[in-house]
């Protein structure tokens, strides 16, 4: 039996600065421009785990014996008590991590007002530039504890923690992990853009949007991992066009219709592609994958909403979406270890319903959204089977990882402008969706459906100070993990695992949360 001792701590500090300006240099010319720059760090210096081992004996005789699950014909025994030996110093270990995001980012909009068949018209181009970097660092140390000569086992007899005592086995491990680490690299992404961009109103009641943008992507990494596992750097770049269609009809002077058709792209992030194997502090272990893809998106999109009152709105619309290259995160084996990584395993394609509304009467006011999702993509898995000497492959029909099929928002709202005074307790429901893709068919781990409750409020004073307070997840709802196979065995009898809530599903992580509370005040320095 082993009790773990961990002890850390986090720090982590990020700062932002904002430059912008607006020119008009004649009519109907005009510019405007934005400068951004920010940092985020994150450091956990020596974060220390401790472990502490006892030898554990059943009492025998006196034990019964109880059928066990799943073996008909067979019984357990079950012992009366477990006799606990003296506790023994097991082994320590100490990790060094930090890592620092920087992103420098320029805008640059051009603008022409003109009229094209008498009806007026904006003409737009313009560009962009973002450079964005990322340093990690991890180091990490093994330590066993050193024989006790006195001690009758040859091992220590846990006293305390500080009066234990280790040692590096072999010597080297005193080097510690960082000189081969794949957790030690440096990252950098440059993004260049530019666009063209025509605003038109065809009618007193149309508007039109036509519009293409191209962006260049690069990115860079290098790491400490070994050369002989691949992976240790690479370039990546890519190109793409990409157009967008937008149209407006206005029903009255509230009411309108949207229609838009428009593709986007959803770029890998550092974690994503670089092979470093990272354990979280629930044990989970992540990997990046270097030949993953960028995704390209097709949005169709249709809208009808209305603004009856100053704070009021109502809308609904349906929306399609193609994905290609679709990124997901499935458990992979890679040098006879298990990750969870991100990769391509076909497109996608979602689409669904969408409803916003929100009414104010007097200060206090209602608001609620719903978003219904049907999603679908076909991949390649395993499949093993009595009578079959080695897995077949098969595909299955699936929702997209990450993708629920109901999530909604319902909340009530308190607003006083005249007191600069706001407030907001909110209920938010998500479906249950795949939260890791498996290779095997029928095996992905699915994440429970979650209702949660938190509030907020702010008050602001002199338009410089605002005073808020925040609570989250006043219901205590619990992070489950599960896979939708028979779970009859596991469920009951002596053989029961802990935490089973039904013999229909096996539940593979339950973790409780509490309720986390925030109080703060906020300033402007202008």
């Amino acid at each position: 039996m082993d009790q773990l001792t961990e002890t850390r701590s986090d720090l982590q500090s990020i700062y932002s600065v904002i430059v912008k300006g607006d020119h008009k240099i004649a009519d109907p010319f005009k510019l405007d421009w934005t400068v951004t720059t920010s940092e985020a760090s994150h450091k956990l210096p020596d974060v220390a785990e401790f472990d502490v081992t006892r030898k554990t004996t059943p009492v025998s005789p006196g034990g019964t014996y109880s059928p066990t699950p799943g073996s008909p014909g067979s019984f357990t025994y079950v012992a009366p008590a477990i006799i606990t030996d003296t506790a023994r110093t097991a082994s320590e270990s100490r990790v060094w991590t930090r890592n620092t995001d920087k992103d420098v980012s320029a805008y640059l909009n051009f603008h022409y007002d003109t009229k094209l068949f008498s009806r007026k018209a904006e003409f737009s181009f313009g560009g962009m530039f973002r450079h964005k970097t990322r340093a990690n660092f991890n180091d990490a140390y093994s330590l066993y504890p050193t024989p006790d000569p006195t001690s009758v086992s040859g091992q220590q007899n846990f006293v305390s923690i500080p009066a234990s005592k280790f040692g590096f086995t072999p010597p080297y491990n005193a080097q510690g992990s960082s000189f081969s680490d794949a957790g030690v690299y440096s990252f950098y992404e440059n993004v260049q853009g530019a666009y063209a961009m025509l605003k038109y109103q065809a009618t007193e009641k149309f508007d039109m949007i036509f519009g293409v943008r191209t962006e260049n992507t690069f990115q860079h990494y290098d790491s400490s991992s070994n050369p002989a596992l691949g992976g240790q750097s690479a370039n990546i770049s890519y190109t793409d066009y990409l157009p967008t269609i937008n149209g407006k009809y206005n029903l009255t002077d509230v009411q309108a219709i949207r229609a838009s058709w428009n593709q986007s792209i959803y770029r890998p992030t550092a974690s994503d592609l670089i092979p470093f194997a990272d354990v979280n502090a629930d044990g989970v272990a992540t990997t990046g994958n270097p030949y993953l893809q960028h995704t390209v998106v097709n949005n169709y999109d249709l809208r009808y909403e209305a603004f009856p009152g100053a704070l009021d709105e109502f809308m609904v619309g349906g929306f399609y979406k193609q994905l290609t290259n679709a990124i997901e995160y499935q458990y992979v084996t890679q040098n006879a270890s298990t990750y969870i990584s991100p990769v391509n395993l076909g497109d996608a394609n979602n689409y669904g319903l969408e409803l916003v509304g929100k009414k104010y009467f007097g200060n206090f006011g209602l608001s609620a959204n719903y978003t219904y999702t049907h999603s679908i993509i076909t991949s390649t898995k395993k499949y093993e089977a009595i009578g079959l000497s080695t897995p077949i492959f098969v595909s299955q029909v699936r929702p997209l990882q990450g993708q629920s099929a109901n999530v909604g928002n319902f909340s009530f709202l308190y607003k006083d402008a005249k007191r600069s005074l706001d407030a907001q307790l909110a209920f938010s429901y998500t479906g249950e969706r795949i939260n890791a893709v498996s290779q095997w068919k029928d095996l992905d781990i699915w994440e429970k459906p979650s209702l949660n409750l938190d509030f907020s409020a702010q008050k602001e004073f002199k338009k410089k100070y605002v005073l808020f307070v925040k609570v989250n997840n006043i219901l205590n709802t619990p992070y489950e993990l599960f896979i939708k196979q028979n779970n009859a065995n596991n469920y009951s009898g002596v053989m029961r695992y802990f935490y089973q809530e039904s013999p229909n599903y096996t539940t593979v992580e339950y973790d409780k949360f509490y309720a986390r509370y925030s109080l703060g005040i906020r300033f402007k320095l202008y």
